[in-house]
């Protein structure tokens, strides 16, 4: 009988901690604040899951651009060190990262040269030294098509080849005109130019862009003169092809809203859209490999009032279960998780009702960057207000539910025997 007690006792423990899935072993109790002594403000820029469940961070403090490497339990990593002033170019402004292969670090940034903006790339080795073999001294920069436009690098990407992949908007040098274009830049892992080109010589806005396994994917829309949205388009190409511009487009016509992210998994892409604002309905949307909508995917869209659908992200795992990360409406401390399988359908046994509810120390100014690790670890940027300044953060949470009840019940059991 008394083994009975303890097994309900244990069957609450777990119920009761599920929902706290914050990972106490990163940082201090799950959060890492950049808030350092004598520092008065920062702000994340973008950071990378690598090898090892390290991460790599891009922030700005103070008006100071820093790169570090953080140990898995976010610890940083002091054999990682930056010494250049390469980042701290008052002219430029960070935009974000990309990790290659062998654990070499680019990080992309908007240069001004007195006249226009240009694309800026720094390169660095894997311990954080200065790679002078790449670009110049370190540093490439590039008009992408070689005239006065301004050039504004969005993403940033390594193929598997090392070549690097920059998508950016490039503006007319004629003030009148701010429509944009969408260009594609591609060089060598040495910093030499190899392609350099509009990818249409249409106005699109560029609302979003992935890239894995080398394939790379557009999210943009077209509008009429009066500023109002027409089209969507996704398009999709390997890197190979990018020089020649061989690509394909899928036009989504139910719906004129843009596209707010992409993520590419397992040959599969997923979209996401805000439909309806004052309803709440932030969709996802699942399409094959050659870009035909999966009409068994039917997500309802419906986060519930209570969710802040402008400041949502959403990540993909490896079997194909969407976890949609959005701040709080109710509580400034609050993030929701909800979460979706396979199909489409909502996964009621996740959380209460398929939505979880994590709790932060400080309040949430606005969420930014989220990447999954190896095993579903789930890291989330933001900022959060301390005292009344801002700090940039990170913060670890687990999403293996039955992961979750294992080391729950492991740690339990470990505790009550082990007691004297």
């Amino acid at each position: 009988m008394r083994m009975y007690h303890v097994l309900i006792f244990s069957y609450c423990l777990l119920t009761s901690g599920y929902a706290q899935q914050i990972d106490t072993d990163f940082s201090r109790n799950g959060l890492l604040l950049f808030k350092e002594l004598g520092m008065v403000s920062s702000h994340i820029v973008d950071f990378e899951v690598i090898e090892e469940n390290k991460i790599n961070v891009l922030y700005e403090s103070d008006a100071k651009r820093n790169l570090v490497r953080l140990h898995k339990n976010g610890k940083r990593d002091i054999k990682f060190d930056i010494t250049s002033s390469n980042l701290n170019n008052q002219n430029s402004i960070p935009v974000g990262l990309s990790t290659k292969s062998g654990g070499s670090v680019l990080v992309l940034s908007n240069f001004w040269n007195g006249h226009s903006w240009m694309i800026s790339i720094n390169g660095f080795y894997e311990d954080g030294s200065v790679n002078h073999g790449f670009g110049r001294h370190g540093v490439y920069k590039k008009n992408i098509l070689n005239n006065l436009d301004d050039n504004y690098g969005q993403y940033i990407y390594a193929s598997s080849s090392n070549e690097i992949i920059v998508v950016a908007k490039v503006q007319g040098f004629n003030t009148s005109n701010k429509k944009e274009k969408i260009a594609i830049l591609k060089l060598s892992d040495i910093g030499e130019t190899l392609s350099s080109s509009l990818y249409d010589d249409h106005h699109f806005t560029l609302n979003c862009s992935a890239m894995e396994d080398d394939y790379l994917l557009l999210g943009y829309s077209e509008s009429v003169d009066n500023g109002q949205e027409q089209s969507t388009y996704l398009a999709g190409f390997d890197s190979d092809q990018m020089a020649s511009n061989n690509l394909y487009c899928l036009t989504i016509e139910e719906d004129y809203q843009s596209f707010d992210h992409i993520v590419l998994s397992n040959s599969e892409l997923f979209t996401s859209q805000i439909e309806n604002a004052s309803e709440g309905v932030y969709r996802i949307r699942k399409y094959g490999a050659k870009g035909n909508l999966d009409t068994s995917f039917f997500d309802s869209g419906e986060m519930g009032f209570d969710a802040d659908i402008y400041n949502t992200d959403f990540v993909v795992n490896k079997e194909g279960e969407v976890f949609i990360i959005s701040t709080s409406l109710d509580s400034e401390l609050e993030i929701l998780i909800k979460k979706l399988l396979s199909n489409g359908d909502i996964d009621t046994d996740y959380g209460v009702n398929g939505i979880a509810s994590v709790f932060l120390k400080y309040p949430i100014s606005n969420l930014n960057k989220i990447r999954l690790g190896a095993k579903n670890e789930l890291y989330i940027s933001g900022s959060m207000g301390v005292e009344g300044d801002s700090y940039g953060f990170i913060t670890k949470l687990k999403l293996n539910v039955q992961q979750l009840k294992k080391e729950k019940l492991e740690k339990f059991l470990d505790n009550l025997f082990t007691k004297e």
